[in-house]
């Protein structure tokens, strides 16, 4: 007799099955349209590090290097902040809130019983928030050199940088959307992680301003090296290679637990 099956509904070939294009269409403009009729989170998104770019941008006096800040201006140091704002803010609390609301509603479980895969369903979102991130990302960083900001310098290091940085914080959303089954829950602990990741970024104390042993531990959280290798990146400099390999260990990681621990219903 053969060995029993051990695979459960969260291994990757039940997440991702072998895809129908046609089908993945359909299910991404479907997602899109429920998302223009709710635009509630997305709007608070993107208007909030968006309008708070372009301000900084357009004050000459905040384009002005600092000592305080290692040289660098007010706005070199808070414009990476405010895109990884936006990404953890999508991440942590709307990626999460749809899957939960969906799983509570059975809408997962019954998508199992159709030929379309609830697994275009999960695609279909991360493909979304994804755009909506890269969307506020090009606008805080296009928008404000247009009123006097600085560009980017290294506009490869800042893409590679913040590619990483999204797939390692959509990972953290979705290992919330899959250890909480509760929406309320998941919500509250993806704003507890929120604040977390958003302090280890320097939102309130600068990186530049940190003692050595708490600017060392933020170099490992996504937050930590996402913003540093940004902040690199805008000054002309390659990110450390350190960064870069702690954002893909935390995808990596991160999508595994999501994988292995998500389940339908």
């Amino acid at each position: 007799m053969s060995a029993p099956s051990t695979t459960n509904p969260g291994t990757r070939a039940r997440l991702f099955p072998t895809i129908n294009w046609r089908a993945a269409r359909a299910m991404l403009l479907s997602e899109g349209r429920l998302l223009l009729r709710n635009p509630g989170v997305v709007l608070w998104t993107a208007v909030l590090p968006v309008a708070a770019a372009i301000i900084l941008g357009s004050i000459p006096a905040v384009r002005e290097p600092s000592k305080d800040l290692g040289g660098l201006s007010f706005f070199q140091v808070y414009q990476p902040i405010l895109v990884f704002f936006a990404l953890t803010l999508l991440a942590m609390q709307a990626l999460p809130d749809v899957l939960t609301r969906y799983r509570e509603m059975g809408v997962l479980k019954r998508l199992r019983t159709t030929p379309v895969s609830p697994g275009l369903l999960l695609c279909a979102q991360l493909a979304l928030i994804l755009a909506v991130a890269i969307v506020c990302m090009a606008l805080m960083v296009v928008i404000p050199p247009l009123g006097g900001a600085p560009w980017p310098r290294n506009v490869g290091g800042f893409v590679i940088t913040y590619l990483l940085g999204a797939w390692a914080l959509l990972g953290l959303g979705m290992v919330i959307a899959s250890l909480f089954h509760n929406a309320k829950v998941a919500a509250g602990f993806g704003s507890f992680l929120f604040f977390v990741m958003q302090f280890f970024a320097g939102l309130w104390w600068q990186r530049p301003n940190m003692p050595g042993w708490l600017r060392d531990i933020s170099d490992f959280t996504p937050s930590g090296a996402a913003v540093q290798g940004l902040t690199d990146s805008s000054v002309g400099h390659w990110p450390r290679a350190l960064y870069l390999i702690v954002l893909a260990v935390w995808g990596v990681a991160t999508s595994r637990l999501a994988i292995r621990f998500f389940s339908w219903e």
